[in-house]
C-alpha cells in the first residue's frame, strides 16, 4: 500500500490539517508472520540487521519456535550482519547460538558495513522503532551514516489499528510491552520515515490477529472454496514499511 498524492501533501507539511481522515482500509493483505515476511523480501540479498539480538530472555524459545529473525535472517540471506546494543545478549549469541556475524555498535562493525565494497540491499530493523527514544533523529542518523551502502530500510512495529487493540481501547484497557514508547500508525510511521529523510516508503501488514466468530467462519468457507484468504490492514498485529535510503 501506498499513500495517494493528497495524503503525501500532508505527510510532507506541504498542507495541514487538524481532523484528516486517513484510509487504509481498501487493500487487502494474505495470512503472513512478519518474520516470514521478512525473510522472502530479504532473501538471497545484502542485510544489515539492527537491533538483531532481541530480548535475551526470548532468543531460545524463538529458536525452539523456528522464528528467531536473526536466525532466519542469517540462513536465508547472502550475507546478514547484527548489530544490537544489548551486550549481554550479543555475547549469548557468539558463545551459546554459535554465531559470529553480530556486533556492538562501534569501529569494528562500521568497518565491515562502510569499509567494504559490499553494497547493502536491505537495513532491517524488526519491532525496534517503537523503543527508541527519538525516532525521527534515530532514522535520520541512520540515513545520513549509512546512505552512501544501503539501498532500503525495513521497519516493523506494531499496529495501534488491529482489531484487538481497537477492542482493548474500547474497554479502557491497554496491553503493552513495559519497554515501548510509542504507538504507531501507517500513517504516523510513514511520516516519521519521511522526516527523516526516506524516500517513496511503501507498506504490508503481518502477523494477523485472532478474528472474530463471523470472519473467521468466513475465513474456513473461503479456505473450503479454494480462495486464498486475505485481509484488511486492522487485522494485523505488525505495519510493514519498505523505503528508500
Amino acid at each position: 500500500m501506498k499513500f495517494n498524492s493528497e495524503i503525501t501533501e500532508y505527510l510532507t507539511d506541504k498542507k495541514f490539517s487538524p481532523a484528516l481522515d486517513v484510509s487504509f482500509g481498501k487493500d487487502k493483505y494474505p495470512e503472513t508472520a512478519r518474520t516470514e515476511l521478512l525473510v522472502q523480501i530479504t532473501r538471497h540479498k545484502n542485510v544489515i540487521h539492527l537491533g538483531c539480538a532481541d530480548h535475551l530472555p526470548l532468543i531460545e524459545q524463538k529458536r525452539k519456535n523456528g522464528n528467531w529473525l536473526h536466525g532466519l535472517l542469517t540462513q536465508n540471506c547472502n550475507q546478514c550482519i547484527g548489530i544490537d546494543i544489548n551486550d549481554e545478549a550479543i555475547k549469548y549469541i557468539c558463545n551459546e547460538v554459535g554465531l559470529n556475524n553480530v556486533f556492538l555498535p562501534g569501529k569494528e562493525v562500521d568497518d565491515i558495513i562502510l569499509g567494504s565494497d559490499t553494497k547493502w540491499d536491505y537495513m532491517v530493523l524488526g519491532e525496534l522503532i517503537e523503543h527508541v527514544e527519538n525516532p525521527v533523529k534515530f532514522l535520520a542518523d541512520l540515513q545520513k551514516k549509512y546512505g552512501s551502502c544501503t539501498k532500503k530500510l525495513i521497519i516493523t512495529a506494531p499496529n495501534v489499528y488491529n482489531l484487538t487493540t481497537v477492542r482493548d481501547i474500547r474497554n479502557n484497557n491497554e496491553n503493552i510491552n513495559t519497554d515501548h514508547n510509542y504507538w504507531f500508525s501507517p500513517y504516523t510511521l510513514t511520516r516519521v520515515a519521511l522526516k527523516a529523510g526516506f524516500n517513496d516508503p511503501e507498506l504490508y501488514f503481518a502477523d494477523r490477529v485472532k478474528l472474530p466468530l463471523f470472519m473467521t467462519v468466513v475465513k474456513r468457507i473461503r479456505q473450503l472454496l479454494g480462495i486464498t484468504p486475505k485481509f484488511k490492514a486492522n487485522c494485523f498485529n505488525s505495519i510493514v514499511l519498505i523505503a528508500e535510503f
